[in-house]
């Protein structure tokens, strides 16, 4: 009842809403951001997510569009399944998530699920790394921003999308709202369903292979959410309010080895209410945010199974409830000085408390963080910022946490950045009080990261080309994983120090005449992660490549557009990855090449799209005994005013 009193007067409080743009005019005050040159700074800090690839994945969800248009490794165990990110050889609790500013990692796991985050809620999405992510905690391999942003004037907003897919997939999606001059608002509305029974072959059975060829049972889901927003311009400020409510409802399938024992019940049913309300205040050459939230998560995981003959006897029982508060403060101020100076600050406070049936009792946590920055131009064509942050937790000091970014712009289209970033990550509160298992001893990880990138910008005749390509080395100290105990049970421990270096490349190449438009952008990654503690030479896994990520990764995406139609194709590539230091074959996932191709049509306000994932109908396994769908189809309709 206390979460649906708290979701009911949020949905009355924000009936509708929108968000400010990062540029305005305000009373003949001008207000943008500072200068920041696209071919130095960005190859090392962010990559920003095109708006192009935006509007293609807006029925999608994070996951997919991370994995065909990133350099981020997604382990997903398939539609309707947990989808989480292996940033820079990293595990999913080192890849930070934020929205609007505020974190959405899980206090309990310290990961995010990313297949229950809509790119249709999303209106930007940029990805930080190194020196990227000082200013908040966690974020060792790196971090996902997502952000709402709506600009004022622009009248009646109504976006309407539907689509049907194979598997009885079904997607309807509405945006509708007014942006004035001095008020915007709109509201987000969506409801995603599939029964997700696709056919698949079955590698974990010994059968014959006429047998082999199974359909994915008790594996459908169904998805929704609404999404109010409203800003409101306050003389020389912008207040905004927002509530982001969603229900996630999906039935769990059991992997290839097991499907033959009917008698399981495994789902997930969650909710989630995270509402936060802003107040920017402008003025010339400088700004202050200040900034309240208040997320609700509930979270809950059944898993039932019994023999045949035995019904009534329970092998495997759980019911894990999980509900969570987490309330947010952050204070941002910003001020240009000397003309190519500018200094920033950041006070932030963060609470997390946990009720679950997985502790003795209920758990608290709070963070206080202090974030300044100084950057600027030292001389012609460079760029310098250096930052510190402090932070403590639950009144004890963790320290101070440097970085530096130096950058220089060559006058031929050339850039060099170099950079060096400290960043440590807390236990989540399962590491620390999970029953039987917790260890409330363990110290929070502690990583040191060097990069160097080099990039090419080119606009001239009609092509905007820009290539980046960089490398890094990041080792992280005390590094947690879950080990198992004498007494039948796991326990976390501070076992490893893992050194993770890599190669970056992207390419963005843009070309533009008269009718035509051609884009193509791609990432390639290598990443060679491996642990170099004490406990790996004793166990034989001493410079082994981490498990579940592989070497090499990548993606490439061309898009072509004719006055009002145009065609997409999209490669993914995930190399060999092993899933256990055993040497067997029996523990190792095959390399996989994925192509995906859609072709739309635009009529005035209206727009058709066919689309075909899995072209080839290519068999693989994002995760072990996990089925994955092969040819799909998928058509969409959208209207937009």
């Amino acid at each position: 009842m206390k979460t649906r009193s708290i979701l009911l007067f949020w949905l009355l409080w924000l009936s509708c809403g929108a968000f400010a743009q990062d540029t305005i005019t305000l009373d003949a005050v001008n207000v943008s951001a500072n200068r920041v040159k696209a071919q130095t700074l960005n190859p090392l800090m962010m990559k920003k997510v095109d708006t192009l690839v935006l509007q293609a994945k807006s029925t999608s969800n994070l996951s997919e569009l991370l994995i065909q248009h990133s350099p981020v490794f997604i382990k997903t165990y398939g539609p309707g399944g947990i989808s989480t990110a292996s940033f820079r050889g990293t595990t999913a609790s080192h890849t930070l998530v934020l929205w609007n500013g505020f974190q959405l990692n899980a206090p309990t796991l310290g990961q995010v699920d990313f297949s229950t985050i809509p790119v249709f809620l999303i209106d930007d999405i940029d990805l930080k790394w190194g020196s990227g992510t000082s200013n908040n905690s966690g974020g060792l391999g790196g971090s996902v921003n997502i952000d709402n942003k709506t600009a004022f004037g622009k009248g009646l907003i109504l976006d309407l999308k539907q689509t049907y897919g194979s598997f009885n997939t079904l997607g309807s999606f509405v945006t509708a709202g007014y942006s004035g001059k001095k008020v915007a608002f709109r509201i987000k509305a969506y409801r995603n369903s599939s029964d997700n029974d696709f056919l698949y072959y079955n590698k974990g059975l010994l059968l014959p292979d006429s047998l082999r060829w199974m359909r994915q049972k008790n594996a459908d889901y169904v998805d929704y959410g609404i999404m109010p927003e409203v800003s409101v311009m306050l003389g020389h400020g912008i207040l905004t309010l927002s509530s982001w409510n969603q229900w996630n409802n999906r039935n769990l399938p059991q992997i290839m080895t097991n499907v033959l024992n009917e008698n399981t019940e495994e789902w997930t049913n969650d909710f989630f209410s995270r509402n936060f309300m802003s107040y920017r205040l402008f003025w010339e050459g400088g700004k202050l945010q200040l900034k309240s939230a208040a997320f609700v998560e509930n979270q809950h995981y059944y898993l039932k199974t019994h023999p045949l003959d035995h019904p009534e006897v329970d092998v495997t029982s759980i019911n894990s409830i999980n509900d969570a508060v987490v309330l947010h403060q952050i204070a941002d101020v910003e001020q240009r000085v000397f003309t190519k100076w500018t200094l920033k600050g950041k006070l932030q406070w963060d609470r997390e408390q946990v009720n679950s049936n997985n502790y003795q009792d209920i758990k608290r946590r709070n963070m206080v963080s202090v974030y300044s920055a100084f950057e600027g131009n030292p001389f012609k064509n460079a760029d310098l910022s250096l930052t510190a942050r402090y932070d403590m937790v639950d009144g004890k000091s963790m320290g101070v946490f440097p970085t530096a970014t130096v950058s220089y712009h060559f006058p031929i289209g050339i850039g060099v950045t170099m950079g060096y970033s400290h960043n440590y990550r807390n236990p989540s509160l399962n590491d620390l009080y999970w029953y039987p298992g917790g260890n409330d001893t363990l110290k929070p990880e502690n990583g040191h990261t060097l990069d160097l990138a080099v990039s090419y910008h080119l606009n001239k005749g009609g092509w905007i080309v820009e290539l980046r390509s960089g490398a890094y080395a990041s080792k992280v100290q005390n590094w947690i994983q879950w080990v198992p105990q004498a007494y039948r049970y796991w326990r976390p421990q501070n076992v490893a120090m893992v050194f993770a270096r890599g190669i970056e490349n992207h390419w963005d190449i843009n070309y533009l005449k008269g009718d035509w438009k051609l884009s193509l952008s791609g990432n390639y990654v290598f990443t060679f992660t491996t642990d170099e503690s004490e406990n790996a030479k004793k166990y034989g896994i001493l410079g082994k490549q981490l498990i579940y990520i592989p070497r090499h990764h990548g993606n490439l995406f061309a898009n072509v557009r004719w006055k009002t139609w145009d065609a997409r194709y999209t490669m993914e590539v995930t190399g060999y990855r092993n899933t256990s230091y055993a040497k067997s074959d029996r523990f190792s996932l095959e390399p996989y090449v994925l192509h995906h191709v859609a072709v739309g049509k635009q009529w005035r306000k209206f727009r058709l799209e066919l689309r075909c994932n899995n072209l080839t109908n290519k068999d693989y396994q994002n995760v072990i005994w996990r089925a994955m769908p092969g040819r799909s189809y998928e058509v969409m309709l959208n209207f937009k005013y």
